[in-house]
């Protein structure tokens, strides 16, 4: 199972939490980032997150597909491995984002990839 959660509310407690962003978030002390893994490859290019956020309202269909293309690619491949065999040995993984609103973002056309169902928390 997948949560999602801002990381701005995070409060480590032993759980297995991944950042799912490309960027850090501004304001996050190193001691509390320390606790979670950080896997940037899962996340939108650089370019794609521009295109994006030039005109989100009407970039959003489009950002998914370009998204799903994007993890195709062999490093994204890896990386959703990777979060895949967390959620196998911990059950649980906590995705933790920057985003203001993550059921219109990357977070969500991840969640369609997998096809899987994040709970937000």
């Amino acid at each position: 199972m997948f949560a999602v959660q801002r990381i701005y509310a995070y409060q480590p407690a032993g759980q297995t939490a991944v950042f799912i962003d490309r960027l850090y978030p501004r304001g996050i002390t190193k001691e509390k980032f320390a606790t979670v893994e950080w896997l940037k490859d899962i996340t939108p290019s650089t370019a794609l997150r521009e295109w994006y956020h030039k005109n989100p309202t009407d970039n959003f269909g489009k950002f998914d597909t370009r998204y799903h293309e994007e993890l195709q690619g062999a490093p994204q491949q890896q990386a959703i491995a990777h979060l895949l065999n967390l959620e196998k040995q911990y059950g649980t993984v906590l995705l933790l984002t920057a985003v203001k609103d993550p059921q219109h973002s990357h977070v969500s056309a991840l969640a369609e990839f997998l096809g899987v169902t994040f709970e937000y928390l």
